[in-house]
């Protein structure tokens, strides 16, 4: 678009300097100094013209009345003299009228020679006028398109020469404007709400502006949502005291109303520590650290078979990585609590290819539609409408996933699995983001 705009510009410039050119007048021709020229007593460059032997008469529309009155000037029969217009457009119909009845020259001589030195004498568009000689060949005289050329000549040479005097100031501006433009642009794309780097402000003032009003936006945007997150936090907190009086005076209830009352207790506690790890994950930064993704995977596997989740894992040998365990332990966990949820067996697998960790936490349970998934990673979204007691949860769990994710400068796809059921992969590179 820079680039463009200083093609223009240079064009406009180059325009202006060509509007300051004089120009060449409009060709035209006299027909009585070319009549002198072709008797010799004219020079033809003096003129503006140009003589040339020809094997073949000028082409073009021929005027009668004018050959006529030509032939009669140069003293040679009619059919030895010729002359065209160049270009039907400027060919004026010439006839002579006496008492309204048009005159042919040739049956009135008087006429022809009355009439001769006031129209010999105009001005007349360009013509040629061609005289054949006695060898056959046709003497041609022509207007000499010198002047022109030449004028498009200096045209074109100040249209380059305009460019080439601005191409270094406008090859200077866009690099000016585009470099901190780009630098801004590649910034903006990673910046996060839990990021505190700002984005950079050099580069002329109008790109400094920009980079400050997002700073500022970007600011206030966090504090708004650190300010929502907190309080989230501390009521899901504060909730935990009643639900501790609760389970106590459950305990003294009868066995089976007890039961119900600890497994719903429960089940709140658990909505709670979801809500807690989300807030957790919006509200500290990841603490990169080095660590076996290998080990961190086994843990939360042997973990789940002790939560009673059928899982099968195919993991390798060491997987030296660099990255928050806390927030990839919590993000694990809650795929494979999702998984053993809708599915009930569930199966893990992790490959270094280099470049980025894969991990995958695939089952084989209904899956999720494609309208469903970009919704579903979204807090507070759930699938399963009914929020009965086998599938109940907060619809956090996905974004907690998410969020973990997004930290370490990953990707997270939802993906339909083949002969059924759904494929959680997460792409996280092998250098994070610091």
């Amino acid at each position: 678009m820079l680039a463009v705009s200083s093609l223009l510009l240079a064009t406009l410039v180059s325009l202006a300097v060509i509007g300051w050119m004089p120009r060449p007048a409009p060709p035209q021709m006299r027909l009585d100094h070319a009549v002198q020229v072709l008797r010799g007593e004219r020079a033809p460059a003096a003129e503006g013209m140009l003589v040339t032997l020809r094997d073949a008469p000028p082409s073009g529309h021929a005027s009668p009345w004018l050959t006529q009155l030509t032939a009669h000037q140069l003293a040679l029969p009619v059919e030895h003299v010729r002359l065209v217009w160049k270009g039907a457009g400027n060919a004026p119909d010439i006839k002579v009228y006496s008492r309204g009845t048009p005159v042919d020259a040739l049956a009135d001589p008087e006429v022809l020679r009355a009439q001769g030195l006031a129209l010999a004498a105009l001005q007349w568009p360009l013509f040629e006028l061609g005289v054949q000689r006695a060898d056959g060949r046709w003497q041609v005289l022509a207007s000499d398109q010198g002047d022109v050329v030449a004028w498009r000549r200096q045209v074109l040479l100040a249209l380059l020469g305009g460019t080439l005097l601005l191409a270094p100031l406008t090859a200077w501006a866009a690099l000016r404007i585009g470099r901190p433009l780009r630098r801004l642009a590649d910034a903006g794309a990673a910046v996060t709400l839990q990021s505190s780097t700002p984005l950079p402000d050099d580069g002329p003032r109008d790109v400094q502006m920009l980079a400050k009003a997002i700073n500022a936006g970007r600011e206030r945007l966090r504090d708004q949502a650190q300010d929502m997150t907190r309080m989230l936090a501390a009521v899901a907190h504060d909730l935990r005291t009643p639900l501790t009086g609760l389970r106590l005076r459950a305990e003294f209830a009868p066995p089976a109303q007890s039961a119900r009352m600890v497994a719903d207790i429960e089940r709140m506690n658990a909505m709670i520590e979801q809500v807690l790890d989300y807030a957790r994950g919006e509200l500290e930064p990841a603490s990169m650290l080095s660590l076996d993704m290998a080990a961190l995977l086994d843990e939360c596997v042997q973990s789940a078979r002790l939560r009673g989740v059928d899982i099968h894992s195919g993991l390798t040998g060491p997987l030296p990585w660099h990255g928050d365990a806390l927030l990839l332990r919590r993000a694990l966990d809650n795929l494979i609590d999702n998984a053993a949820r809708y599915a009930g067996t569930v199966e893990v697998e992790v490959h270094n290819t280099g470049d980025a960790l894969w991990l995958e936490v695939a089952d084989r349970g209904p899956g999720i539609p494609d309208g469903e998934k970009a919704r579903l990673l979204q807090p507070f979204q759930r699938h399963e409408s009914s929020r009965n007691r086998a599938t109940g949860g907060t619809g956090l769990g996905l974004a907690v996933v998410q969020g973990a994710v997004r930290q370490h400068g990953g990707q997270l796809w939802l993906l339909d699995r083949p002969g059924g059921g759904l494929v959680v992969r997460m792409q996280l590179p092998v250098k994070s983001p610091q």
